[in-house]
C-alpha cells in the first residue's frame, strides 16, 4: 500500500492568506516543508487509487503529483477545506465515484456539469467498501459536524486515518488503533486546543499503544515549524508529514 500526502495543512493552509505571523513568513520565504497546502491524501493499493478529501487547491495538487486517474473519492465531512475543491472535478474526463456518509451527502453542492459525471454513493459507519483487494471502513469521529475517519486494509496491513478527529476516543477507536500498522492524525496545534486532537495528545497515544508508525498532518500556522515538530516528536516514533511525502506500508 502506498500513501501520498498531497497536502498537509489545516483549514487556513500555510502561509495563511493575509497572515504575517513568523511561521507564515518562513513558509513564504522557504516553501516546503513549512509551506503546506490544505490536507488531502491518496491511497494506492490493489491497482486502485483512492483520494481522501478535495481541498480547494485539489486540481493543482493532482497536477503536481501527476495523478490522472482515480478509482474513487472519499469525503470525510462538509467543511470547506475538505470539500471546497469538489467542483474542480466538473472537468474530470471520466465518470467519478464519490463516497460520503449519508449525513454528509446533503451538504455537497455539485455544479450541473459535475452532477452529470459523478456517481454519488452514501455509506454508513462501520460498513466495508471494497476496491479489489483494498477494503475501506468509515468510522465516526468527534467533530463539530458529522465526520468520518477511515480504516484502509490490504494484504493484512491496516492504515487508520482520523480525519479532523477530536481527542475523545471511544472503545472502537482504541480497538482499531491496537491493530493498526499506521495511524494518521490531524493535529492543527501542538498543545490541546478546541475540537482537534493535538500533537501532545498524539504523543500520549504513541506512548500508550504499540503502532509501527504514527503520522501527524493537517498542521496550521499556530503549530511549530516542521523541523521543530520533527525534533519534538522523533523520539516517540512519530512522522511529521509534509506536502509530497510518499510512504510504502
Amino acid at each position: 500500500m502506498k500513501i501520498r500526502f498531497l497536502g498537509t495543512g489545516a483549514a487556513e493552509g500555510i502561509p495563511s492568506f493575509g497572515c504575517t505571523c513568523p511561521r507564515c513568513q518562513v513558509a513564504r520565504r522557504e516553501g516546503v516543508p513549512n509551506a503546506r497546502r490544505r490536507a488531502s491524501l491518496l491511497v494506492e493499493a490493489g491497482g486502485h487509487r483512492i483520494l481522501l478529501d478535495t481541498p480547494p487547491e485539489i486540481g493543482t495538487l493532482l497536477n503536481q503529483a501527476e495523478i490522472f486517474d482515480l478509482s474513487a473519492i472519499l469525503l470525510s465531512h462538509e467543511h470547506f477545506d475538505h470539500i471546497g475543491g469538489l467542483t474542480e472535478f466538473e472537468y474530470w474526463n471520466r465518470v467519478l465515484p464519490i463516497f460520503a456518509g449519508y449525513d454528509v451527502l446533503p451538504k455537497l453542492r455539485l455544479t450541473p456539469r459535475l452532477a452529470e459525471r459523478a456517481l454519488l454513493s452514501g455509506f454508513y459507519s462501520h460498513t466495508w467498501l471494497h476496491f479489489g483487494d483494498l477494503r475501506v471502513m468509515p468510522f465516526k469521529v468527534i467533530h463539530h459536524v458529522p465526520c468520518y475517519g477511515f480504516a484502509f486494509e490490504e494484504a493484512g496491513v491496516r492504515v487508520l486515518h482520523f480525519s479532523d478527529s477530536g481527542p475523545e476516543l471511544g472503545a472502537l477507536h482504541r480497538h482499531l488503533i491496537e491493530r493498526a500498522d499506521v495511524a494518521i492524525f490531524h493535529t492543527p496545534t501542538f498543545e490541546p486546543y478546541r475540537s482537534h486532537i493535538s500533537v501532545q495528545e498524539v504523543i500520549s497515544l504513541a506512548q500508550e499503544y504499540t503502532i509501527q508508525r504514527v503520522i501527524i498532518t493537517h498542521i496550521n500556522h499556530n503549530n511549530l515549524l516542521h523541523d521543530e515538530l520533527v525534533e519534538r516528536t522523533a523520539s516517540y516514533g512519530i512522522t511529521v508529514a509534509y506536502d509530497g511525502l510518499t510512504l510504502e506500508v
